[in-house]
């Protein structure tokens, strides 16, 4: 790789797509293109947005040096850029039976199994990526999410946890906690996890987790109790205001307390309907 081409990959690794594209653009070599030029500006141009130009680089990559790993992956992560999972898929196997030994090919399948459908598949390939790479954060956040998608809170929680044990910092394992804590309810975790995912990468959007800020912060500490009593003690206390009135029409005191209950029974009730509507972005 040209001192050029790696200048390419180090401002991908940045995040600089842009100034990548740019300089994958100027590089040496444009006339008779090498292999690894074709794939450097594959990726360039994938990370700026340029599927279908990053395809044809691609493609013609592998048109010089067939069965190439590395441009199989690259290839079946564009072609799943584009929605094209059944496209992407045999690429996925491909590389995989070519380096059964990269984790990254493993995960890399799993993921397109998964958006296939196909649970058995993606499950044996995430796990193969974490056995063979225990210290690869990725894999980990990756089946964490495979996890939390089947609704398995306690095998994604478990994932996020090794991937934050190899990199404390690591957005998407902390993004994940935070998914995991809605799951469960609790709401004040979920806003402590968010905000520490958007501390290690502020430029994070998840729409699930926005609600979090509000419903998790400790002022609604009161609501969150008040929504967990139980619906059988709201109706409870319904009834016996209902009693009450009519057992003792004409009574001030009886009139006052039948308000009271009838307040103390909204209460839960109220509550509840109120995080719900916070939680799916309704306005009060």
């Amino acid at each position: 790789m040209s001192p050029e081409q790696k200048k390419v990959e180090a401002l991908l690794a940045l995040g600089r797509n842009e100034e990548a594209v740019a300089l994958a653009d100027r590089l040496p070599g444009q006339d008779t293109p090498s292999v690894e030029f074709l794939r450097v500006r594959g990726r360039a141009l994938r990370a700026a947005g340029r599927v279908f130009d990053a395809e044809a680089s691609f493609r013609e990559a592998l048109a010089l040096q067939p069965g190439d790993p590395r441009l199989l992956a690259d290839l079946a992560t564009t072609l799943l850029g584009q929605r094209r999972i059944k496209d992407a898929m045999p690429y996925a196997r491909e590389a995989v039976a070519l380096r059964p030994d990269v984790a990254a090919y493993h995960c890399l399948r799993g993921v397109v199994a998964e958006a296939l459908g196909n649970e058995t598949e993606a499950e044996e390939a995430m796990m193969a990526a974490r056995e063979l790479a225990p210290q690869d954060a990725e894999a980990h956040t990756v089946y964490g999410y495979h996890a939390l998608r089947l609704l398995r809170v306690d095998a994604a929680e478990r994932a996020f946890a090794d991937a934050l044990a190899i990199h404390p910092d690591r957005a998407e394992a902390l993004r994940g906690l935070a998914r995991c804590a809605v799951a469960r309810g609790d709401w004040p975790s979920a806003r402590t996890r968010w905000l520490d995912a958007l501390s290690a990468d502020p430029r994070q959007r998840d729409r699930e987790l926005a609600p979090a800020l509000v419903l998790g912060h400790p002022l609604l500490a009161p609501v969150r109790a008040a929504a967990r009593v139980p619906i059988a003690v709201s109706v409870a206390l319904a009834v016996a205001g209902t009693a009450l009135f009519f057992l003792y029409p004409r009574a001030p005191g009886a009139v006052a307390m039948t308000v009271m209950f009838f307040a103390l029974a909204a209460v839960g009730p109220l509550a509840r309907s109120g995080l719900a509507r916070t939680a799916r972005g309704e306005s009060s």
